[in-house]
């Protein structure tokens, strides 16, 4: 079952979270049947498929599983555990993929003052709810800040973790919210750089290489249109 469920992050890695979703309803079933539904493994295979439902863009039954689980989870485990913490970061995602970045923004907050707490400034789980909150705070229409918390979070990550997923998702981010608060060729900039990293490290066709591109495209639309109308 232990084997299953790393399929299923690996798949996930891989650029195809639904697949990985199909894989943990396997694997939730057999914990179940196998440990029972309060088991640490059992409720980590549910988290688990409910994070890779909002990667695979079904935000909405994402939370309605975190929301589902997470009571189960605090019950069993005890409401500060560090699975408990992970679970409530990932249900904020989850919030904010969702369309409900305020929300989303708060809880994340709360998550990354615990995950300080047990685990160090310097920890990557900290710094990722770090990342989150910047990503929420530009959500919530606050470009110019979100940029400079990413420019933050990036200098650690950097640091810390060297050329990793998530140091490339924070970049991307960083191009992203540079051209929506108006810097359009620095972000541009930024977007190119991190593709090419992106294509080295997850490959040209992956999800996020993809949607790194896409993103320089629109930036580069609104340089044309900038152009033009001067």
């Amino acid at each position: 079952m232990n084997t299953w469920h790393d399929i299923a992050r690996y798949v996930a890695e891989a650029g195809h979270p639904q697949e990985a979703v199909d894989v943990l309803l396997r694997v939730v079933g057999d914990r179940t049947r196998l440990l029972g539904p309060r088991h640490e493994q059992t409720l980590a295979a549910r988290s688990g498929r409910a994070r890779f439902a909002s990667e695979a863009g079904d935000h909405e039954a994402a939370v309605h599983q975190f929301h589902e689980v997470l009571p189960v989870m605090e019950e069993a485990l005890g409401p500060q555990h560090l699975e408990v913490w992970l679970t409530r970061q990932d249900l904020a995602r989850a919030l904010g993929r969702a369309g409900r970045p305020a929300e989303a923004l708060a809880l994340t907050r709360r998550v990354h003052t615990a995950l300080v707490e047990a685990l160090g400034t310097a920890h990557p789980w900290a710094l990722s709810s770090r990342y989150e909150e910047a990503v929420l705070t530009g959500r919530t229409g606050r470009a110019a800040e979100a940029v400079e918390l990413l420019r933050a979070v990036l200098v650690d990550q950097q640091r810390v973790l060297g050329l990793h997923s998530r140091t490339l998702s924070t970049r991307h981010q960083l191009g992203r919210f540079l051209a929506l608060d108006g810097h359009l060729e620095e972000g541009l900039r930024v977007l190119d750089e991190v593709i090419a990293d992106q294509s080295r490290f997850h490959g040209p066709d992956h999800p996020r290489t993809l949607a790194s591109c896409r993103e320089r495209a629109g930036v580069r639309e609104a340089l044309a249109e900038r152009t033009n109308g001067a």
